[in-house]
C-alpha cells in the first residue's frame, strides 16, 4: 500500500507519494502564493494528489492514506483550521472542504494536523528513536514544533501546543503577524534569515559581497544562494550567520529550560547547511542553559530519519493515518 503526504509550508505546497519503506516515490510542488485562497488551495492539493497517483501508475485504491500537515491550530475533531497567520486562515473547514474536493474513496481516509506535529512524527518514527521525551523545531517560513512526552504526541487543550515560533525573545521589538512582538520566527526562522541577509546587502553600499555576485539583486537571495556565500567565507554572509545563530540558541534554549528533554532534532530546508552553525549554537546553548552543571543535558541534532530535510514533512503528514 502507499500513502500520500502533503506539507503545507508558508513557501510551498509539497506533495509526495511513500511507500512501505518511507521512500518517495513521486513528488511534486505547488507555490503557497499561487494559492493564496482556502479554495484555491484545496483544489490545488486535491488536484495534485489525483495527478500524483495517476503518475506515479497506483490507484486510488492503493492508497492507505492521505494525510496533510498544515500551518497552525489543526482541530482534529472539528477539521477546522482555527489560526494560521502565515497563511491568513481563521477558522477555517479545511479537512471538511478537502474530502469533499477528493471525492470517494480518498475522502474516507484523508487526515490532517499542525505540520510540525506530522514532521516530528516522520522523524520520529523513521529516525529510530529510543528517547521518550523528544522535541522537534522545524525551521522554514516560520518556525514550528513538535513535542513528544512518554512517547506520545502533546496537542494541548485546543491542538494549539508547541507555537515554539510565537515565543517572545524581545517583546520591545520587531512585530510579527501573529500580534505580537519579538517572536522566536521573526528571528531565527529561514526567512528570517534571509531577511537579514537581505538588510545587511542593501546597507554593503560597496556591493563587494559574494552575496550580490551570488544573485545579483536582493530579491533573488535565497537560503541556498546565503550558503554559498558562506561557504566562501564571505565576510559579510558570516557576520549575518553570526547574528543569526545567537537568535536561534536563545529560543533553543528557552525551550530546553521549560522541558529538558532527552534530543531536540531540528529540521527543515536550512538544516542540510548546518555544518555552517550547528557546533556554535549548541556550544552557546550549553553555555545559557539552566541545567549548565548537570551530567545529562539535551542533546541538539539535525533530523537524520528521512534523507532529504526537505521530505520529513511529507513522511509525517503521510503517517497521520497510523
Amino acid at each position: 500500500m502507499y500513502r500520500i503526504g502533503v506539507d503545507v509550508g508558508g513557501t510551498n505546497i509539497a506533495i509526495g507519494v511513500v511507500d512501505d519503506s518511507y521512500s518517495i516515490i513521486g513528488k511534486r510542488s505547488i507555490k503557497t502564493s499561487q494559492v493564496p485562497e482556502i479554495g484555491q488551495m484545496i483544489e490545488a492539493i486535491a488536484s495534485g494528489v489525483k495527478e500524483l497517483i495517476s503518475e506515479t501508475g497506483i490507484s486510488e485504491s492503493d492508497v492507505a492514506c492521505v494525510g496533510v500537515g498544515v500551518p497552525g491550530t489543526a482541530e482534529l475533531d472539528t477539521g477546522k483550521v482555527m489560526y494560521a497567520n502565515n497563511l491568513g486562515f481563521e477558522d477555517e473547514p479545511f479537512l471538511p472542504r478537502l474530502k469533499e474536493a477528493l471525492g470517494e474513496p480518498l475522502c474516507e481516509k484523508t487526515y490532517f494536523d499542525n505540520d510540525a506535529n506530522a514532521a516530528a512524527i516522520g522523524e520520529y518514527v523513521t529516525g529510530g528513536y529510543t528517547e521518550k521525551n523528544f522535541m522537534m523545531v522545524t525551521l522554514g517560513t516560520g518556525i514550528g514544533g513538535g513535542i513528544i512526552i512518554d512517547g506520545k504526541l502533546i496537542r494541548g487543550v485546543n491542538y494549539a501546543a508547541a507555537e515554539f515560533g510565537h515565543m517572545s525573545i524581545n517583546i520591545d521589538d520587531k512585530g510579527c503577524n501573529c500580534g505580537r512582538r519579538g517572536c522566536f520566527e521573526t528571528y531565527a526562522s529561514a526567512a528570517a534569515l534571509v531577511e537579514q541577509a537581505v538588510d545587511s546587502m542593501e546597507k554593503d553600499v560597496d556591493k563587494k559581497s559574494l552575496l550580490w555576485k551570488n544573485c545579483g539583486k536582493v530579491s533573488d537571495l535565497d537560503g541556498e544562494k546565503f550558503f554559498e556565500a558562506v561557504k566562501e567565507k564571505d565576510e559579510l554572509a558570516l557576520k549575518v550567520l553570526s547574528q543569526y545563530e545567537i537568535y536561534l540558541a536563545e529560543g533553543l534554549t528557552n525551550l530546553i529550560n521549560i522541558l529538558q528533554p532527552e534530543v531536540l532534532v531540528l529540521s527543515g530546508g536550512i538544516t542540510r547547511a548546518a555544518e555552517y552553525y550547528l557546533d556554535d549554537v549548541r556550544s552557546m546553548v550549553l553555555e545559557k542553559v539552566y541545567s549548565r552543571s548537570s551530567k545529562k543535558n539535551t542533546r541538539i541534532e539535525v533530523a537524520h530519519g528521512i534523507k532529504d530535510a526537505g521530505d520529513v514533512g511529507i513522511i509525517g503528514a503521510a503517517l497521520l493515518g497510523e
